[in-house]
């Protein structure tokens, strides 16, 4: 899996950054003895005069400090000027995606650009929304596409979402290490829960000072609240709530990676008996944020530098590339990397929030600037297809608004780059999708609760290992000959297609001549599930 590279031919930067300017008056002789009265003339924020003549080089980009003295000065967002160089904030999602991780990290469901083009989609023409499983390509088909801005009225903003790290994921095997869940945090414990004094019944997200945790959380007197692990020898500590612990909200949804399900690893620092700490509330400085955040991701240095060469690898340029020693450095100083490619790594490793990173670099990015900066100076291209009309969003046909109920109307728009590293098909298609009524589905309850699945339809031969668990076993969607989609663990035997059953506790299997009876359509690589 690897992304879009991002780099670009600086010799275009050079004429966008001139255009750029004199949108707003300026020249880069204005800009830099503007930014000379601003900053003074040895601050790292100056604009040298000969900036074109840099940017004519193939290596350089400006300091994080200068395109800040760009936004201050010409109005225009920080971030915008970053993407006028091939950097992208919202690059940071797809990479925590893609990164393994040792301890589980939160999202930002924020979409930076919002005036970015997504696709659209709009309902078919059916008589009546068809039950069990579908492909979506039956149901919807492309639209215009939209700005992002527009989608706010079904953006999931209010919701949490953390990615499940492989060595605290006490929610294991109900939860697998690498997931992205969905919290809640308007459902909370009731006010009973807490003189129960029993295991819950739902998994909550919950912050410590060792990071976060997913996990069925016990309570053992007022305000105190033990984290139970599902099968996992986690040793159980005692959080007062809100000093030691936050309760985040209950997760109630689950997107899973399926391409290659990782076993939880318990390390031995969570085995042990440890004191809880209070939460961390004040601004820290530049080193102590990233020593924080590495400690919180369970990452030596070396394996930090790792997950570096890992970014420079996908996105095709070694300057994202940081060595352990330059790690080290890092926490040590308090000023951010000269290269911004070494920025959005650290953010990305340590799962840091962009703007709580600058901040810590002294770059509070509410001091630059605020103004959108428009297509035609950002060089984002047009859709082919852009709304004929007015950009407002309206959710005006049934089937679309009925296929939006599974997310409660909110979808991750955030993720909408990312499905492509979760399922490893870099161009999906409408028909790699398939939509699950688990109201009326016959599933078995090993994916109860799954109404959306990601196919690779280039995957057709089915395998189903004995030794191993169902968490690991492949699923696969089939279609009948009579018309009709099942999703189901599959093998082959002598010919005849064998759908394995778990109901009710015990395996049994269908069997159906192959392809006489049915086929396999493909092997479910990615998958969206109400966990509640």
């Amino acid at each position: 899996m690897s992304l879009p590279n991002t780099k670009r031919t600086t010799a275009p930067a050079v004429e966008r950054v001139k255009a750029i300017l004199a949108s707003k008056n300026l020249t880069l002789h204005h800009a830099s003895y503007a930014s000379e009265s601003l900053f003074g003339k040895s601050s790292p924020f100056v604009l040298p005069h000969n900036l074109y003549y840099d940017l004519g080089s193939n290596t350089f980009t400006p300091s994080l400090h200068q395109l800040f003295a760009l936004s201050q000065i010409s109005g225009y967002r920080l971030t915008d000027w970053m993407r006028v160089f091939g950097f992208d904030v919202d690059d940071l999602t797809r990479l925590r995606v893609l990164l393994p991780v040792n301890r589980t990290t939160r999202l930002e469901v924020i979409v930076d650009d919002s005036n970015a083009w997504v696709e659209w989609f709009a309902s078919r023409a059916i008589s009546s929304l068809p039950a069990s499983v579908v492909p979506v390509g039956q149901l919807l088909e492309r639209a215009a596409s939209r700005r992002v801005s527009s989608l706010s009225g079904i953006d999931s903003r209010h919701f949490i979402f953390a990615k499940l790290g492989r060595q605290d994921d006490f929610a294991f095997p109900d939860l697998l290490p690498g997931s992205i869940v969905r919290a809640n945090p308007n459902l909370k414990p009731d006010p009973t829960f807490w003189e129960r004094g029993t295991i819950s019944d739902q998994f909550f997200l919950i912050e410590h000072t060792r990071g976060l945790c997913c996990c069925r959380i016990q309570p053992v007197a007022k305000n105190r609240i033990i984290p139970i692990s599902t099968q996992l020898p986690y040793a159980q500590i005692e959080f007062r709530i809100p000093e030691e612990a936050t309760i985040l909200g209950v997760v109630d949804l689950e997107i899973s990676s399926l391409l290659k399900p990782d076993q939880s690893e318990v390390p031995a620092d969570l085995t042990r008996q440890w004191r809880p700490e209070p939460l961390q509330r004040s601004e820290m400085k530049l080193g102590q944020l990233l020593r924080h955040g590495r400690t919180r991701m369970a990452l030596s240095f070396r394996e930090a530098s790792t997950l570096t060469r890992q970014i420079a690898n996908n996105l095709r340029s070694q300057q994202y590339f940081a060595s352990p020693g330059s790690l080290s450095d890092y926490e040590a100083f308090e000023s951010p990397p000269r290269h911004i490619h070494k920025a959005i790594s650290l953010c990305a490793i340590y799962g840091l929030e962009f703007p709580v990173f600058l901040k810590a670099a002294g770059l509070p990015i509410e001091e630059a600037g605020s103004e959108l900066m428009p297509d035609h100076l950002l060089g984002r291209p047009s859709p082919a297809s852009p709304p004929s009309k007015s950009d407002a969003l309206k959710i005006d046909d049934d089937l679309l608004r009925h296929l939006l109920k599974d997310w409660d109307g909110q979808i991750p728009v955030f993720l909408h780059d990312s499905f492509g590293p979760l399922s490893g098909i870099s161009k999906l298609s409408l028909h790699d999708v398939f939509w699950i009524d688990r109201r009326q589905s016959q599933v078995d309850p090993n994916l109860k609760g799954v109404f959306l699945a990601i196919v690779n339809r280039r995957k057709k031969t089915a395998v189903h290992w004995k030794s191993r668990p169902l968490w690991q076993q492949p699923v696969y969607v089939v279609l009948k000959r009579d018309g009709v989609y099942v999703c189901a663990f599959g093998s082959f035997q002598n010919g005849t297609l064998l759908l394995h059953s778990y109901a009710h506790g015990y395996h049994r299997a269908e069997r159906l001549r192959h392809p006489d009876e049915a086929e396999i359509v493909g092997q479910i690589v990615a998958l969206a599930r109400r966990v509640i």
